[in-house]
């Protein structure tokens, strides 16, 4: 291990309790050791998960958050000791093997930011449906009770919330108290509370913009944090003083308004809480008894800051928690984007913060600290912060809630992440000789795998470099991560020594005489062809052109196509000082299923910073010398334009042949999806050879 990096196999204590190193495995929706949506049960697909994160140096796990109260029935968690004593004190012990710790999260509910299934926001609106599905035990006041009544709804704002009692409020911190102690009993080594954090339930208390109570719980600063620190409170009187109580606690809510957030950098008005109030809502916290801030920023509202896409920088919330660790005494963690072992290090050596906290980056490798202490950084594979796995909840025009087409907290790089069983590796019966055809991620993925499965490999690319398209998708400024991927990719290619032939472009006649028992076409898809008067000017290009710069784009520049990549095209071209505006056919940009919103509602921000404009309802009509004519809602209009680029697509196709018992099209080839499809689909194949 590299000498920079000991400082992070430190010990440090988080109260009495002493962890080995400086890294906490964050909690995520989907990596839950016990799911409370639909009534309380344990996670079983958490098990090789955990265990494995255990047995490579993670010092704390944390589960995602479980509700003391099921969202469903109402039934309390303590009530469920059949649980804790059974799977749950059966894991710990597991994992305290490891010399690991663990923190049970623990929820109060989500308030205004309930992400509700259309079924469920039709039935909220609906009274006499409302009434029905309560008397069936599905209590949607209950669902959406937060400190006052009427706030609108996150995700449908035409849902609103009603008055949480303060017979509720009693009821919530005396569960509080007596699920800490089943917790202690089963062996869970501390609490963490969803607490001041991300706009739950427990936010929402603690900030003016959701909190209107006139009673002990709303008004001034203490009233509106009454309620966490009396949970606090309740879990120290159950558990006594010693047991360690982590409070999540977003530093910042970065909050312009209602569904409105602030991008880095920008001067703004802050809506919810800002550094002044945090100051002493930090040290309310610590003056009830928490024992470690877990801290980073944001709300339902600016959730990128909490769930950090591709566009925020590395660290992003680091100097919010250097900010506040300077008015506590009690420890400080930092998550957002923190998995740089050098970032990470040089903070936590000029005392910046204490403690690490890493989330997706071990959905995509399980291995990661392992390699830091090993020094292998080069073999760790990076988080590219897609969220296309782990949270792909999307919003658009037309759709309120988008709900993922499979659970929460896989990974879109890791297959194998809470499907351990399906992607496992196992040799391979017979060995063979397997041919892949194109070296882009899909065509490397299937190679990756199936050398691990004792095949022997040969990758023909026909440029020479691999990565294929995903090259000019890593192009842009903040693409980082994304270069890192491919880097990843072509060392795994030398460590298992796949024969790798560049320069060559295999024909649909040199198939048959391929010396391969198996043959892999992972050769990509093509960009679709706008067909309109100008398309073939010297100024135009594809949008795969100006990411792999054979073409410079002007000054001003007409972006056709508010897809994802048109509007990440538009935003670069923004940070280069040009003055980019996007032309889309539909009623809204980033129109993408799966494209979770925590990416696509910064990328909205940021094209509103950087003042893009975006003409919606629109067709291109004409490529002029200087300009484009566009029809939208205000008819035909002509916009000057020194550059135009196109960015409407891809079709899949290959022309070397069709899906047999010999051959298998992957990728883009198969078809045209994002890159959680295009690897899912190579290890699929891969593993069945």
């Amino acid at each position: 291990m590299q000498e920079k990096y000991k400082i992070l196999f430190t010990p440090m204590k988080i109260g009495k309790t002493e962890l080995k190193n400086r890294y906490i495995l964050c909690a995520m929706e989907g990596a839950n050791l016990i799911e409370s949506q639909h009534g309380f049960a344990f996670n079983e697909n958490c098990r090789e998960y955990m265990l494995e994160r255990a047995a490579n140096e993670v010092a704390l796990i944390i589960p995602g958050c479980v509700f003391v109260q099921s969202v469903v029935n109402g039934q309390w968690l303590y009530e469920r000791e059949d649980l804790f004593y059974g799977p749950v004190k059966e894991l710990m012990e597991e994992i305290h093997r490891y010399g690991a710790k663990l923190f049970l999260q623990l929820g109060a509910g989500t308030g205004r930011s309930t992400a509700a299934a259309p079924e469920f926001q039709a039935l909220c609106k609906d009274p006499i449906k409302k009434e029905m599905a309560k008397k069936a035990g599905f209590d949607m006041d209950r669902i959406l009770q937060a400190p006052s009544a009427g706030l609108p709804d996150v995700w449908d704002p035409e849902m609103k919330t009603s008055e949480m009692t303060v017979e509720a409020i009693h009821e919530m911190v005396e569960a509080y108290g007596r699920t800490a102690l089943l917790c202690q009993k089963a062996g869970i080594d501390g609490i963490e509370i969803h607490a001041v954090h991300e706009g739950y339930l427990l936010d929402q208390f603690t900030m003016n913009c959701t909190n209107h109570r006139k009673d002990a719980y709303g008004g001034s600063l203490e009233n509106r944090f009454r309620f966490v620190t009396e949970i606090i409170q309740s879990i120290k009187k159950y558990c006594g003083p010693d047991y360690p109580v982590s409070v999540r606690y977003s530093v910042e809510s970065k909050m312009r308004g209602f569904n409105q957030a602030a991008v880095p950098g920008e001067e703004y008005q802050e809506f919810g809480r800002d550094r002044e109030e945090s100051i002493r809502a930090a040290r309310l916290l610590e003056a009830a008894g928490a024992d470690l801030l877990d801290a980073d920023n944001g709300t339902y509202d600016s959730w990128f800051w909490a769930h950090p896409p591709v566009y925020m920088p590395l660290a992003c919330n680091l100097d919010s928690a250097e900010f506040i660790k300077k008015y506590v005494n009690i420890p400080v963690a930092c998550a957002g984007r923190m998995e740089e072992p050098d970032i990470a290090a040089a903070a936590v050596a000029e005392g910046k913060i204490d403690f690490v906290g890493v989330a997706r980056q071990f959905l995509c490798d399980g291995e990661y600290l392992t390699k830091i202490k090993e020094d292998r950084i080069d073999e760790i594979r990076p988080c590219i912060a897609c969220h296309n796995g782990c949270f792909a909840m999307y919003r658009y025009k037309g759709v309120a809630t988008g709900v993922p087409d499979g659970p929460m907290g896989r990974c879109a790089l890791n297959p194998a992440t809470f499907q351990e069983e399906e992607y496992r590796l196992r040799p391979a019966e017979e060995k063979k000789r397997v041919a892949v055809i194109g070296g882009g991620i899909g065509g490397m993925e299937a190679a990756r795998v199936c050398a691990l499965r004792g095949h022997e490999v040969t990758l023909y690319e026909k440029t020479g470099i691999l990565g294929g398209v995903f090259i000019a998708a890593a192009a842009p400024s903040f693409k980082e991560k994304d270069r890192m991927l491919l880097n990843w990719y072509r060392r795994q290619m030398e460590l298992l020594s796949v024969t790798v032939k560049m320069g060559v472009k295999i024909e649909k006649e040199d198939m048959a005489s391929l010396d391969a028992d198996e043959i892999i076409i992972a050769t990509g898809a093509v960009p679709r062809r706008l067909k309109v008067a100008g398309a073939d000017r010297a100024h135009v290009m594809e949008a795969i052109e100006y990411l792999n710069k054979e073409k410079e784009a002007g000054e001003r520049v007409a972006v056709a196509g508010g897809g994802l990549t048109g509007c990440e095209i538009a935003y670069e071209l923004a940070l280069q000082g040009k003055k980019p505006f996007i032309i889309e056919m539909q009623d809204d940009i980033l129109k993408v299923k799966n494209l979770s919103a925590a990416n696509s509602n910064l990328l909205r921000e940021l094209i509103r910073r950087y003042e893009i404009p975006v003409f919606l309802n629109s067709s291109l009509l004409e490529i002029g010398e200087n300009s484009v004519k566009i029809s939208g809602e205000e008819g035909e209009k002509e916009i000057a334009a020194d550059s135009v680029v196109l960015s409407v697509g891809y079709i899949p196709g290959t022309e070397l042949g069709e899906e047999s018992s010999r051959v298998h099209i992957i990728g883009d080839a198969c078809q045209v999806g994002n890159l959680m499809h295009v690897i899912w689909r190579a290890n699929q194949v891969a593993l069945h050879i």
